[in-house]
């Protein structure tokens, strides 16, 4: 979409109130008065002949569905701009300003934390911000422009978001410490076909983990749910059931202090690799690529 007769300093109003919901918190985020806000937000829509933004006593600012197509248009034009401003300054491998990273949440502890501290250090005037989600919320902001770059799984991945693999890791079979299988150096799921399977259930978990289970010729039925790793370790520290991972901390201990063991599956299981994605179509920013080459490089198997 074009933004003709539109500034940059515009485009930042508009997604400060898109995010805020509100043009007094907008105004506060951007350091400038309502009237302002108010006034670069009555220019653009003259500029571009569309109603953006709903305003209501009650219910704040919301975007129509027209403002949210120019919302992730101004977010990227935003984000190019700022990039293109380093790039200007012939500053070369000196990178500043802010990068939204995305991450699917039940990997988000597993990588978000050692990425988000060791990429600051090494580019200390970047500021890494990041947003969790399901696979299909992650990767609706990307598209959307919430964010550049997420750690995802290859799983459902849209056709109009690129991806790299950062490494792949077989299964494992979560249970209690005092389970009368848990010395074992490995087993096959069908020697647990009789205890109670606990699901660790965010979308698209379950289609995965039910992949696994028809590899194994069994069927899965859950008897708990959970929408949390931690959560899942920790019934199965209490003995509640047995649970499958593919991420493994380093600590064998539920919160409670209870033992958890994790075993390899003997069983030929369909994997689900790690990948870092962004929107296809663009180059990414030089933040971005940074971020995507340091990651391959802490992450990399």
């Amino acid at each position: 979409m074009n933004l003709p007769n539109v500034t940059i300093r515009q485009l930042e109003y508009l997604i400060a109130i898109a995010e805020t919901g509100s043009l007094t918190t907008a105004a506060t985020r951007c350091h400038v008065s309502q009237a302002a806000i108010s006034l670069a937000l009555t220019e653009v829509e003259r500029a571009l002949g569309l109603r953006l933004v709903i305003r209501s006593p009650r219910r704040g600012a919301s975007l129509t569905a027209a403002g949210k197509q120019v919302l992730t248009d101004a977010r990227r034009v935003v984000g190019a701009m700022s990039d293109l401003g380093v790039e200007a300054r012939g500053l070369g491998r000196h990178m500043s300003g802010t990068l939204v990273v995305g991450c699917y949440g039940p990997i988000a502890p597993f990588h978000l934390p050692a990425a988000i501290a060791t990429f600051e250090n090494d580019h200390p005037d970047v500021s890494v911000r990041f947003l969790e989600g399901t696979l299909p919320e992650i990767q609706d902001h990307l598209l959307d422009g919430r964010c550049e770059i997420a750690f995802l799984y290859d799983q459902d991945v849209y056709p109009t978001i690129t991806f790299r693999t950062l490494y792949d890791r077989r299964p494992a079979v979560l249970l209690p410490g005092g389970h009368a299988l848990a010395g074992r150096a490995s087993l096959a799921l069908a020697e647990l076909a009789d205890e109670p399977f606990i699901l660790l259930d965010v979308p698209p978990s379950e289609r995965y983990f039910r992949s696994v289970f028809d590899a194994a010729g069994l069927v899965m039925s859950p008897t708990h749910r959970a929408r949390s790793f931690e959560l899942a370790r920790s019934l199965v520290a209490r003995g509640l059931g047995y649970s499958m991972t593919v991420q493994q901390p380093a600590l064998s201990h539920s919160y409670e202090g209870r033992e958890i063991v994790a075993l390899p599956l003997l069983d030929e299981a369909p994997t689900t690799p790690v990948v870092m994605g962004w929107p296809a179509g663009g180059p990414l920013t030089h933040r971005a690529q940074a971020f995507l080459d340091h990651c391959e490089k802490l992450f990399g198997r």
